[in-house]
């Protein structure tokens, strides 16, 4: 009754897109959010306006523009400042990502917050997470490789660049996100920043990945909900574009997927739900799955938080455009 009860409840609303920061963030440190991550969770916190529901609360710090104030009008959503917000009993804390410092804020709001342990939140996270379900599924890449020193690295990059001289790669932090906190190169040599900033992660105690850069025809984002039962909702399927580094510009919307690639796309939804949930979590998640030059990808990482692709989704449902059509990040 109780979870029946908490679908239909208004909910708070709270972007925190430092979520991978901070929870990479020292444990023996505080965390304290930059002022320019402050700019940006305030300019993507407009973007949640596509997931609220009418009398849904979002917390945005203003100044308020006169299109935000006109456009939560129309959703029937209130506006409220992070440091204003209170009173709010009757919505259901709904952060970007489950963080200590998202604990807080709704529990100093008054609203009713259903979080998952942050020791469950922090594994199911870690790209170390999603790269043992590759290897266990046996999907991983040829060549992929960890490495927790900076001897063993130099050895996983000669043996993923095959000798060649101009096949590239990635190596990536298990907390990164959005083509942050990686480095980019080809070969089988680490130019000089990038073995500065692998030398500094492994002198922290991380273990780095390294991954094969794939030539990609189209990347899909997976996004589901798991129950506090153990249930599954595949929300959709995101078509997320990227300029030549990887980065997110935008999403296609209303582009066909193939009938078996679709198929194995909720074949591993299946699989990655089940895993997810049998380490504690529940709530919203999404995967990534890459179709590149010689087939699919099918398990890239795992995001156990809400994604833009939830929020593309969203967009295309309620604009319903007839033919592809390119939509912009905020």
């Amino acid at each position: 009754y109780t979870s029946l009860l908490l679908l239909v409840m208004s909910k708070l609303w709270y972007m925190n897109a430092d979520f991978e920061i901070e929870l990479g963030y020292p444990k023996t440190q505080c965390y304290r959010r930059d002022p320019r991550v402050e700019a940006i969770n305030r300019r993507l916190s407009e973007n949640l306006l596509w997931l609220c529901q009418p009398a849904d609360a979002l917390i945005v710090n203003p100044p308020y523009t006169e299109a935000l104030v006109l456009e939560a009008r129309r959703r029937q959503v209130v506006l409220v400042s992070e440091d204003l917000v209170l009173g709010e009993e009757e919505r259901v804390f709904t952060p970007w990502g489950w963080t200590a410092n998202a604990i807080k804020l709704g529990e100093r709001t008054g609203a009713i917050v259903k979080a998952v342990p942050l020791e469950i939140v922090k594994r199911v996270n870690s790209k170390l997470f999603s790269f043992k379900i590759e290897q266990e599924l046996g999907v991983l890449m040829e060549g992929a490789a960890t490495a927790s020193s900076f001897e063993e690295l130099q050895e996983v990059i000669r043996a993923g660049s095959q000798g060649s001289s101009d096949k590239k790669w990635v190596i990536k932090s298990h907390y990164g996100f959005a083509a942050r906190d990686r480095v980019l190169g080809r070969g089988s040599v680490l130019d000089q920043a990038s073995e500065v900033w692998v030398k500094k992660k492994f002198e922290k105690g991380e273990t780095l990945i390294f991954q094969p850069w794939l030539e990609v025809l189209r990347e899909y984002g997976v996004t589901m909900e798991i129950g506090e039962s153990g249930s599954l909702q595949i929300v959709g399927i995101s078509d997320l574009q990227t300029n030549g580094a990887g980065t997110g510009v935008g999403y296609l919307l209303a582009r066909p997927i193939d009938n078996i690639r679709l198929g194995q796309l909720k074949e591993m939804a299946e699989e990655v739900g089940r895993r997810v949930f049998a380490e504690g979590y529940f709530g919203p998640i999404g995967f990534d799955a890459l179709e590149h030059t010689r087939g699919l990808h099918p398990l890239l990482e795992i995001n156990a938080r809400y994604t833009m692709g939830f929020v593309a989704l969203a967009v295309e449902r309620e604009l319903r455009p007839k033919e592809p059509l390119f939509w912009k990040i905020k």
